[in-house]
């Protein structure tokens, strides 16, 4: 994880959204020069999971990661910083004031007050809206590597099956693709991730959905095994990540299949480019939003497996 400087949580001001859930936060301070520094070294991590904070006319730059214990404590032995437990109840404070709902190609609004979600559904059918609480450490869909997979997503589904298609979330964070999925015409989504916390939290967003064709598990991708393949994969990782599943993120694809994927610094989509072309994916599309990139690629319809 798709990831990931903090979707909903800062501002550029240095405000602090409130966060929800039992985790842990690392933190360090450093120069705004070593951001692109950081987010190669943090990585790994998935890009919803990391915040970077920055003051106007001030160098310096904030770095925190929302993580479990074990994380954070390798974090502190390789960086140096500070771990600290979250506690369980929302964080208060200097939160930011809840937003309007983030509107996806008028197909799809993602809601971050649950009643303002629930007014919505008593006097609405379409567009389709979900729920994704505010402050969530996993991403809303505000970032650009998550909102540009639901854009991706959402330009899709004319082309998807009309009785519905299925479709697989690698990395799936908060769950947010997943739900958006299903909330875009999906009849059945399976959503993984390697973070414990990670696959209790998407859970707990599908519950809060009233979803129950979401399955939410823990797995890891690079060793992904899959019981059949699915007509639309979404993958918002980190581009070691994705260059390192290729095959297995093929062998998820029907053929015929589409892939959308993020989390790839704009420096580093070539070599992710390769890595699925080689794999049997063609009629790479990709789009830039800042730093980052994202894709969407179709499978072969003579691909085997690779």
């Amino acid at each position: 994880m798709k990831p990931k400087a903090l979707s909903h949580s800062v501002d550029r001001s240095g405000k602090r959204a409130r966060v929800i859930g039992s985790l842990h936060r690392w933190r360090r301070l450093s120069s705004v020069k070593w951001e692109d520094a950081w987010t190669e070294r943090l990585r790994f991590l998935g890009p919803e999971k990391i915040a970077f904070i920055t003051w106007e006319g001030s160098h310096a730059l904030k770095i925190e990661v929302y993580c479990d214990e074990r994380t954070g404590r390798g974090l502190v032995a390789r960086f140096g910083g500070r771990l600290e437990k979250l506690k369980e109840e929302v964080r208060e404070g200097n939160a930011l004031p809840l937003r309007g709902p983030l509107s996806i190609r008028g197909k799809l609004k993602i809601f971050s007050d649950e009643p303002s979600w629930r007014a919505w559904q008593s006097v609405n059918r379409k567009p389709a809206a979900i729920f994704i609480p505010a402050g969530m450490a996993f991403g809303t869909g505000e970032h650009a590597t998550t909102g540009t997979c639901l854009r991706l997503l959402a330009d899709l589904t004319g082309k998807l099956p009309q009785g519905g298609y299925t479709a697989l979330d690698l990395g799936t964070g908060a769950g947010i693709l997943a739900i958006g999925a299903l909330a875009l015409g999906a009849t059945f989504v399976e959503a993984i991730d390697y973070d414990p916390v990670a696959v209790r939290i998407a859970r707990e967003n599908a519950s809060a959905n009233a979803l129950r064709r979401i399955k939410v598990s823990r797995a890891n991708v690079t060793r992904l095994e899959v019981s059949h393949p699915f007509d639309v994969v979404l993958a918002n990782l980190f581009s070691d990540t994705l260059i390192a599943a290729a095959p297995r993120i093929a062998s998820a694809a029907k053929p015929g299949g589409w892939l959308i994927f993020s989390g790839v610094l704009k420096e580093q989509v070539r070599e992710v480019e390769h890595a699925f072309e080689s794999v049997g994916f063609s009629s790479l599309n990709i789009l830039r939003r800042g730093k980052w990139c994202a894709g969407i690629c179709q499978r072969s319809l003579s691909s085997g497996n690779p």
